[in-house]
């Protein structure tokens, strides 16, 4: 399954910018805090889910701001 999924990731950065992409890696953070509680009944104390805020919502801002300014670019040149 990693490999599969590792395959999808290299398609999804030859189709997309790496700041368009990279947002989405940040869902790897729930998966493995649903599998750390699955198979090793641990549950994520309160500042691993602060820190995980912290990363997704920079990284979905990253991904905002970029597309913005693709718009921008792609209005400015037409």
């Amino acid at each position: 399954m990693a490999g599969t999924g590792h395959y999808f990731l290299t398609i999804a950065y030859s189709q997309a910018p790496a700041a368009v992409v990279s947002p989405f890696n940040y869902t790897q953070l729930i998966g493995a805090a649903i599998l750390g509680f699955l198979v090793f009944h641990e549950s994520p104390d309160l500042w691993t889910w602060v820190g995980a805020a912290v990363i997704i919502g920079s990284g979905l801002y990253i991904g905002y701001r970029e597309r913005v300014r693709y718009r921008r670019t792609v209005s400015a040149s037409s």
